[in-house]
């Protein structure tokens, strides 16, 4: 089973994008956490990818999905994004507002 976490640095979590199949692939935060579970009890099993990128906010990932998801061909993805869409918006104005936000999102899925 091959599962794709998609999203922005908290999916990240400085992982390392040279060695996917490596355990700094998978960054330190909760897709670590989650890989080593599921990798754990079947490794076999499972193929773990994590494609989140810092400072992405939801049009960067639509943006990217059909090179980071559509063509890996998962079985399941996990998607989380929606911090910097808000907080680039206080900082940069350059963010993402709710109903761009939900459209954009209701499309990725």
């Amino acid at each position: 089973m091959k599962i794709i976490f998609f999203g922005d640095s908290i999916t990240d979590a400085g992982r390392n994008r040279e060695n996917d199949n490596c355990a700094g692939g998978m960054g330190y935060g909760y897709v670590r956490t989650v890989a080593g579970e599921l990798l754990t009890s079947e490794p076999s099993k499972y193929q773990i990818l994590n494609r989140g990128i810092s400072g992405d906010r939801v049009v960067d990932i639509y943006a990217r999905i059909k090179k980071d998801v559509w063509n890996e061909k998962p079985d399941l993805v996990s998607v989380l994004i929606g911090a910097n869409d808000v907080w680039h918006e206080i900082q940069k104005q350059n963010g993402v507002d709710l109903e761009r936000y939900e459209k954009i999102f209701k499309m990725l899925i």
